[in-house]
């Protein structure tokens, strides 16, 4: 990966975007054990989701730079996958898109 990849930065930008729609999801349903939220790849274009128990998905959010999405939506050139289950999958954000992610981590913000 390049030094400063544009493609990299948008991808965590997209990514970073369904993340605060997903954290508003997590917000109203405070009284759930289960989650419905959006596949938060890099794709701007996704609109599947994925079910997490509110466990699942806080250790997910524990760290800025790691996202769950749907198996097959990781993309490679800057991010890995560090954990795969049987619905999705969890990938970590490299190099500029971690930056990126880092940066735009609404809970960072708090």
């Amino acid at each position: 990966m390049a030094a400063h990849d544009p493609q990299a930065r948008k991808g965590a930008q997209n990514q970073s975007l369904i993340r605060e729609v997903n954290e508003r999801i997590e917000e109203l349903a405070s009284d759930v054990t289960h989650l419905e939220v959006l596949c938060e790849c890099a794709n701007p274009d996704c609109v599947e989701t994925l079910e997490l128990s509110i466990g699942e998905y806080e250790a997910i959010r524990s760290s800025p730079v790691r996202f769950p999405i749907k198996p097959g939506h990781e993309d490679l050139d800057f991010e890995s996958v560090v954990e795969e289950h049987d619905s999705y999958v969890v990938v970590e954000k490299e190099g500029d898109a971690a930056a990126v992610s880092r940066k735009l981590d609404p809970r960072s913000r708090r």
